[in-house]
């Protein structure tokens, strides 16, 4: 199954909400810092987003129970992720 993106939020497989994507910074591709293939830090807020290209479909989903405010780098070629609309 895929995690499924509707406007700006993001489902679980079961339909449950998991997060709204929303920047109040606006940051965009030149304003992250890249450490590793797995996560970059922003310039506007020194926040750590973590790049999904690279987490299972499990990970995310724990990453934002565990941490719902988490940044996400989100690709929508991968196949982890389902847009609807």
């Amino acid at each position: 199954m895929a995690l499924k993106i509707e406007g700006k939020d993001i489902f679980d497989q079961d339909g449950n909400w998991l997060k709204s994507i929303n920047c109040p910074k606006l940051a965009k591709r030149k304003d992250l810092i890249t450490h590793s293939d797995r996560n970059y830090t922003c310039s506007l807020c020194e926040e750590t987003i973590y790049n999904t290209d690279h987490m299972t479909e499990k990970a995310i989903v724990g990453l934002l129970k565990q941490n719902p405010d988490a940044c996400l780098s989100i690709n929508l070629m991968n196949p982890v992720f389902n847009k609807v609309r």
